[in-house]
């Protein structure tokens, strides 16, 4: 598996589409913040100002953006236009999840698709964090943005047309799109992103691929110096300025991410210890308590899957 489906795997990410709408103007929309999700919008057709976070970006026909981190923003057909909290807008628009979205006047039309990507509440990633208020993927003729363009479509299509596995098929397609999004925003952004840089270095990702895969390995610093075919003290200041932490603190924060995902499967301590490199269980006890901020029996039970209900 390559790094960053590792990655996202890890943090248990999953799509999630809200709605089709139909926004006329004049009209303005406050989004809530929600923890453990990124929100997206699709522009389908016509166009609409997102605010989030002190940035603001035009969303024209064929544009895509990303709100990372729950954040609250504001979509609206002119900044001037005051905003009316999402849910008063959907009780009072009496809509119930069937259909378009509609809110606003009689003016210009501007039409999105909605949803969201979520996030284990319990686990994050460097990756995650860094990403800014808004990340912008604009349909220029500079970008290759045809097949990211054509899969738009097909999720507005799917959204609206409402046919036996519709719903299925546009959330899948919206998990592949945040790969897409994720790797456009790699290559243009005006400076390195955290961790997106490390996948993307010959010789980092190499190293970060070995974290990944071989986690039940006692690596050392030399070891996966030697993964990159670097020296330790360049491989180290590398690793840092890209990732954002030392090598031997990302191993041991995937470790605990890991650890997260199988004690939620059932796994006995004493199984995810030696699956994620510790040879002592009470080693281990720690260092996921340290992370979790509960021993890992505690976090399994916990999370222990409930029977199903009569």
């Amino acid at each position: 598996m390559d790094v960053l489906s590792h990655i996202l795997d890890s943090v248990a990410m999953r799509g999630s589409l809200y709605f089709p709408t139909d926004f006329r103007a004049s009209w303005g929309l406050m989004v809530p913040a929600n923890t453990n999700v990124c929100r997206f919008h699709v522009a389908v057709d016509g166009g609409c100002f997102l605010s989030a976070g002190g940035s603001h970006a035009w969303l024209s026909r064929g544009d895509l953006a990303l709100v990372p981190h729950g954040r609250e923003h504001v979509l609206q057909d002119d900044l001037e236009t005051p905003a009316v909290d999402l849910d008063a807008a959907l009780s009072e628009a009496g809509y119930r999840g069937q259909g378009n979205f509609e809110w606003g006047g009689e003016g210009d039309a501007c039409r999105l698709v909605c949803g969201h990507f979520d996030f284990d509440k319990d686990v994050t990633h460097p990756l995650l964090d860094s990403l800014p208020p808004i990340v912008h993927v604009k349909a220029t003729p500079t970008y290759d943005f045809r097949w990211i363009d054509q899969m738009m479509r097909f999720i507005g299509e799917e959204t609206n047309a409402a046919r036996p596995g519709s719903g299925v098929i546009a959330r899948r397609l919206s998990e592949v799109l945040f790969v897409q999004v994720l790797r456009h925003y790699a290559e243009t952004a005006p400076e390195p992103v955290p961790v997106l840089a490390g996948i993307t270095h010959p010789q980092i990702s190499n190293a970060l691929r070995a974290m990944h895969t071989q986690q039940e390995r006692a690596w050392t610093l030399e070891e996966l110096a030697h993964e990159a075919a670097m020296s330790r003290t360049a491989f180290t200041v590398q690793f840092s300025k890209l990732i954002g932490m030392t090598p031997m603190n990302y191993l041991t924060q995937q470790r605990m991410r890991e650890a997260c995902t199988l004690l939620r499967q059932g796994e006995s301590v004493g199984v995810v210890a030696d699956r994620v490199g510790y040879q002592s269980e009470a080693a281990f006890s720690r260092k996921f308590k340290v992370f979790s901020g509960q021993g890992p029996g505690a976090y399994r039970r916990s999370h222990r899957a409930r029977p199903p209900s009569a």
